[in-house]
């Protein structure tokens, strides 16, 4: 497995992405290596957004925190770590996104099953109308652990 973290900003102080990054190598416990912040041209700013990537053999997982006047630099990256230890400590297959991109072509495929972390609404959504157009049942199964099996019949 490997890991890497960005906090890319332009057209903002250099110390907003830096007390991103400070707060993903406290929490994740990556090192200066494995997080570091990125300054792009000032012109496609202002803005910032934070990544932070686990690669592993079969996949990657990527989540995002992006910045908002009036929310602080900690809390943005601390909802992105929270997202990624979550994912990290379920030993789930697919985070919460890549499970709403798995759902329609596992549908075409007529079956199969995975697991992932807690089913965003967007999954809900997308199971509903899938079974709208495809004669296929598809439905998440709390696992113990917190994760969620998705299995399509």
């Amino acid at each position: 497995m490997g890991v890497s973290g960005q906090a890319l900003f332009a057209g903002l102080p250099f110390e907003i992405a830096e007390r991103e990054i400070y707060v993903v190598r406290r929490d994740l416990g990556w090192s200066e290596r494995e997080a570091c912040v990125r300054e792009l041209p000032e012109d496609q700013g202002p803005g910032n957004i934070l990544l932070l990537e686990a690669q592993f053999e079969h996949g990657t997982e990527i989540v995002s925190g992006f910045g908002q006047l009036g929310v602080t630099a900690e809390r943005v990256s601390k909802k992105a770590v929270g997202r990624m230890l979550g994912f990290l400590e379920s030993n789930a297959f697919a985070g919460p996104y890549m499970a709403d991109q798995l759902l329609l072509p596992f549908a075409l495929a007529g079956g199969g099953s995975f697991t992932t972390v807690k089913p965003s609404q967007h999954s809900l959504t997308a199971i509903d109308v899938i079974g709208c157009f495809l004669d296929r049942r598809l439905s998440f199964t709390q696992q113990p652990g917190g994760m969620h099996l998705l299995t399509v019949r």
